[in-house]
Order: structure tokens, then C-alpha cells, then sequence
């Protein structure tokens, strides 16, 4: 998203949705801040508890979890055996070293798994460079999956303590006892305290030019200083047209990738002035909320590559016809209107809804950046209904049959979009299930227009020519199980990109969050999830078979009336009435005529019985 002041006020103004990454962060720095850590030699006391390892002390020199024997091969699993040793039954305390470890090591808080939009270091082992460094997960990840193991969670709740409200930050960093990783088992085994000593200092001293450092203090002084959830929200955000205008207004001489790359001690100078120069930008008053939103709203723009932009993007960059294609319930019609307000930049709230753009709604707005229309193709719709015609007309009062010249719906957009007035302005058309109509016939001469933009085509009984000017975008939807995308005649396949649409059950989360207890709902969503693997595995119809996510949320049709605030919990019940009457018909129209095979029909019993479990 080329992110610009008007965009990011329009944004604002918005309702900002839950990030979920950014609530868990916003509750474990509170719980750091809360919690008490006393270190005495190598006595270690949290909350006035003694913490041990095997009955011993913990060692609080340089490499720990390492000379403890306590860092692991695998992304996470260090992690999870610090949190064992030290707690062996489950407890909060337990939870926050697991949380301190996601957190250090760009993990999902609850599934454990690396993401990039979740990292706070690059994959550079020995260089001072987190701007241009990838973070790509998989063999390379080693950088973040080793910061996170080899640190102790007591020397990161200490350190991130005292950086809240620091004067002296850059001392604060120095007593720090964090390190990047451990060297490796050749160092244990050759090196002595001294050489140890040697080693803890180079790699301070790259990683005072690393990003762990700036974005732990950033959530320390979250109250003050503007805090996104992760070096890729940070570097995206410094690149914005927004962000580089900021940057320029406070100092000339920087840029994003010396920001990102400079000494953590003149880091937390430059940054306070560019949140403070942000606030002022936006007319915003220095306080916590404030602060809390343009934080969370940044981490959502920069972290969440949305379809939506995706889409957009193929749409106004390149292809100006796309097919969103996928399984059912994916949203593809929704993704399309959203797909609209992205571009018409339409901020839909009670008195600006999208209907007020639609072209064929007589009261539509009429100082706009544009239109869009969306129609529903059908096996009866024709081209006189798409571009025009002859077609007959009954008199009501004679009932005489007379023949009169159709303008279709596509025609009169195009007609439109195509006046003097109109060439800034876009045009969007979306058609829903667009692979329900004959579309070599609905189509016809359109094959022509819309590979050659702004040509005149010669329509068989209209006067004038018609053009499909360069300003019409169109969108078509469709189900891939409804009609393979071979049946695609392919003269017209090659006139539109495709972009494919699959399940996205995490969305399941923020839309139920605050209508379904939080443990009810996580069962639901692993239940929902491993739905898809049976019908792609032991039902053996592939990926393209899946059930999408609007499917799914039609639980909340079978949950009983809820007193307000109130969390419901779904049962067995909820979970058999949905079966009944929306996934049930769906697997078995998937199945056809192999439902009534004997192993298939057995299988299908064997997923039911387990998606009905009570949760």
C-alpha cells in the first residue's frame, strides 16, 4: 500500500479491527512490567520465588540456556525446554516464558510457528544490517529461532524493565546481558571464560546496530513511542511516501535504512522525535490511545498482505480483467467489493455506504473518484442482457408485441465510464459466478475490446461503435468446483489474470472473538482446519475442495440469542446442526455420485463423528 497522510487519516478514522499479535504484546509487556526479577550472582528470584534447573541455579553468565544445556536443534524447541526445566507443571509463569520466547523469536504465541510479519531480526548472522536482510523463514531462520533460545527470559524482563523512561539508554544496553546466539559446540568445548568474555562483546557490538534491541525498548516506552509488532512493520512503514516525508521534516540527512541500522543509543533519540513529529502531523494529542492506535494500525497495514492489495494491484498495474477463482465460501464476492473501496478509496461508514457508488443505484453519489456495478451471471443470461440488442417489449395497455433496441448493463457502463468528464475516473465491474453463462456467447465481440482498450467495436444493430475504455476494470468470481477453469473458452482465459482465493480459517478468529469463548473458539478452528485435511486426504478430492471460511462462520446461525457481552461456548449440537444443513450437502454435491461407494461412505461417517465431538 502506498501509504500517504490522506490515506493513513482515512485509516484512522476507521474502526481499527483486533490485531491479534498486537493485544498478546500490548499483555506481555504489562506482564514484564509486573513482574519482579532479582539476580544475585547466579541466585535467580522471580516474584520473590526462587527459579532453579534441576534442583541447581541457573547460570546468569554470558550464553546460559547454552551452558546450561538447555538450547535445542528445531525453531522453538529451545524455548520449550527452558520453560519445562524451570516449570515443570503449567502456570502463568511458564506461559510468559513461552510468550518472552514467540515474542524474541518471531513465533505465533499460540501455534509456536515462525512467521516473517512476526520477527524482530533479519537473517544475517554476523552483519550490523537488519534494513535490506531478508526474513524469510526455513533453513535461514536460524538468526531468530537462536535469539530466542539463547536468551534467558529473567535477563529480557530485566533489561526491558530498565528500559522504560530510560535516560541512559545506551548504559542500560551495555549491562544488558542479551546475545545474538551461541558460537557453537567447537566454542564450549576449546574456549575458556576469557575468550567467552571476547565473544559476548563482538556480538554486542553488532547487535547495538540490530533491531532486537530498538524494538524492545519501543514496547517498553509503548506509552510514549510509537511501537510496531515487528522489523517488517517497521521497515515497511520507514519505505511509505508518509513515513519518508516525516523522516525528512525532522532531519534531512536520515533515511529509512540508516534509521533502521543506526546505534541503539542514537536510535532512541531519532525515534522519539519521529512519533512525536507523527502525532503532531496527524493533530493527535500525545496519550496513550492515541499512541496504542497509530501503532496498531501500522503493524496491520504493514504486516497483513492482504488479497485485497494483492488484487488491486494486478488490477490497475496490469491485467484490467481478473477471475477471482477457489473453492466455495472463500469470499471472493466480498474480496471484490472490498477490492472496490480500494480503489474508488471509499471509507464506508454510516453515512457513506458502498451502495452509494453502485452505477445503477439513481441515487448515487455524484462527485466521486467512481463507479462499480456487479451482476450475477446465470445459464439464461445472454448478450443482449450483457451489451444489448433487439428484444421485444409488451404494451400494457394494448399488449401488442413491439421491438426495441436494448442498451445491456455492460454497455451502458462502459458508455459511461467513457464520457470526456469520466476519463479520471474507474469504473469497476464485477461479475459474480461468472463461469455459470455461456460466455463465448454473452461475450461475443467484447474478446476484441477488452484486449484492445479503447478500439471501437462495431455492435450488430447499433449505430455507433463501442469502446471499452482504459478506465474499466472488471472482476469475475468463481467457484472452481462449480466448473473447472479448463471450460474456459481460451481466447477469453487469456484476456484475464487469475488469482486464486483458498480458506483462510484464522479469519474465523476475529470475527467470532467477542461472541465465543476463547477456548470453545479455538477448538472450533482447529476442528474447522482439520475438516479440510480429511477432505483433502482421506476423502482424496485435493486442495480445491476445501470448504472456505464464510461455511464456517454460519455457526453463529445455530448459537442461541446472547445477553450482551455475554461469550457462548459451541457444542455438540451447534456443530450437528451445521453439519445438517451446510456441510453435509456441500461434501456430498463434492462426492456425487462416489457418496453411495461404500469405503467413501464409511470415511465420510468416520469425519462427521469426529467434527461433531463435543468441544
Amino acid at each position: 500500500m502506498n501509504l500517504n497522510k490522506n490515506k493513513l487519516e482515512k485509516l484512522r478514522k476507521m474502526t481499527i479491527g483486533k490485531n491479534i499479535r498486537f493485544e498478546k504484546l500490548n499483555e506481555l509487556f504489562d506482564k514484564i512490567e509486573k513482574t519482579d526479577v532479582k539476580i544475585d550472582g547466579n541466585e535467580v528470584k522471580i516474584d520473590s520465588e526462587e527459579v532453579k534447573i534441576d534442583g541447581k541455579n541457573p547460570s546468569t553468565s554470558y550464553f546460559g540456556p547454552e551452558q546450561d544445556d538447555l538450547t535445542r536443534e528445531g525453531p522453538f524447541n529451545g524455548v520449550l525446554e527452558i520453560a519445562k526445566k524451570f516449570y515443570s507443571t503449567e502456570s502463568e509463569s511458564k506461559q510468559l516464558v513461552l510468550d518472552i520466547g514467540a515474542m524474541l523469536g518471531g513465533f505465533d504465541f499460540k501455534t509456536h510457528r515462525m512467521a516473517e510479519k512476526y520477527r524482530i531480526i533479519s537473517n544475517g548472522i554476523t552483519s550490523k544490517n537488519d534494513y535490506s536482510d531478508t526474513l524469510t523463514c526455513g533453513r535461514a531462520q536460524h538468526p531468530s529461532s537462536n535469539f530466542a533460545d539463547n536468551n534467558y527470559f529473567f535477563n529480557i524482563i530485566n533489561y526491558t524493565k530498565e528500559l522504560r523512561d530510560c535516560t541512559n539508554c545506551d548504559e542500560v544496553f551495555i549491562n544488558a546481558n542479551i546475545v545474538l546466539r551461541y558460537p557453537g559446540q567447537k566454542f564450549k568445548i576449546e574456549n575458556d571464560d576469557e575468550q567467552f568474555s571476547k565473544e559476548y562483546q563482538k556480538q554486542k557490538e553488532v547487535l547495538k546496530y540490530r533491531f532486537p534491541p530498538k524494538f524492545l525498548w519501543m514496547w517498553a516506552n509503548k506509552d510514549t513511542v510509537i511501537h510496531p509488532i515487528s522489523l517488517m512493520a517497521f521497515r515497511k512503514f520507514l519505505n511509505t511516501e508518509y513515513a519518508k516525508e516525516i523522516i525528512k521534516e525532522v532531519d534531512k540527512n536520515y533515511t529509512p535504512e540508516n534509521i533502521t541500522n543506526m546505534k541503539f543509543d542514537d536510535f532512541t533519540k531519532i525515534w522519539k522525535k519521529i512519533s512525536n513529529k507523527i502525532l503532531e502531523d496527524l493533530k493527535l494529542d500525545s496519550n496513550i490511545e492515541n499512541i496504542s492506535n497509530i501503532s496498531k494500525l501500522i503493524s496491520i497495514i504493514m504486516t497483513e498482505e492482504t488479497d485485497i492489495k494483492n488484487i488491486s494491484e494486478l488490477l490497475t498495474t496490469g491485467n484490467k480483467a481478473v477471475i477471482l477463482w477457489g473453492p466455495p465460501g472463500t469470499g471472493k464476492t466480498y474480496e471484490s467489493e472490498q477490492v472496490v473501496k480500494e480503489i474508488l478509496d471509499i471509507d464506508e461508514d454510516e453515512n457513506d455506504k458502498l451502495d452509494n457508488y453502485l452505477f445503477s443505484n439513481e441515487n448515487r453519489k455524484k462527485d466521486t473518484n467512481g463507479y462499480y456495478e456487479i451482476v450475477q451471471f446465470h445459464p439464461n443470461y445472454t448478450y443482449q442482457d450483457f451489451i444489448g440488442g433487439i428484444t421485444p417489449k409488451l404494451d400494457d395497455e394494448s399488449n401488442n408485441i413491439s421491438y426495441i433496441l436494448n442498451h445491456g448493463i455492460f454497455k451502458r457502463f462502459c458508455d459511461e465510464a467513457n464520457k470526456n468528464e469520466n476519463e479520471k475516473k474507474k469504473y469497476i465491474f464485477i461479475i459474480d459466478e461468472i463461469n455459470r453463462a455461456e460466455l463465448s456467447a454473452v461475450f461475443g465481440e467484447l474478446l476484441y475490446g477488452l484486449e484492445y482498450r479503447g478500439k471501437p467495436i462495431n455492435l450488430p444493430n447499433f449505430k455507433e461503435p463501442f469502446v471499452i475504455p482504459t478506465n474499466v476494470y472488471i472482476i469475475g468470481t468463481m467457484n472452481n468446483v462449480d466448473k473447472s477453469l479448463v471450460t474456459f473458452d481460451l481466447a477469453l482465459r487469456r484476456r484475464f489474470g487469475f488469482f486464486k482465493l483458498m480458506p483462510k480459517l484464522d479469519v474465523l478468529e476475529d470475527v467470532l472473538f467477542d461472541r465465543i469463548e476463547e477456548e470453545s473458539l479455538e477448538k472450533y478452528i482447529v476442528k474447522c482446519k482439520q475438516l479440510n485435511e480429511n477432505i483433502k486426504n482421506k476423502l482424496e478430492l485435493g486442495l480445491d475442495y476445501q470448504i472456505g471460511q464464510a461455511y464456517f462462520l454460519k455457526i453463529q446461525d445455530f448459537l442461541p440469542e446472547q445477553e450482551k457481552g455475554e461469550l457462548q461456548t459451541i457444542t455438540s449440537f451447534d456443530l450437528e446442526k451445521l453439519w445438517i444443513y451446510n456441510l453435509e450437502p456441500l461434501l456430498e454435491e463434492y462426492l456425487g455420485m462416489s457418496v453411495e461407494e461404500e469405503g467413501i461412505l464409511e470415511q465420510l461417517k468416520k469425519i462427521k463423528n469426529e467434527f461433531l465431538k463435543d468441544i
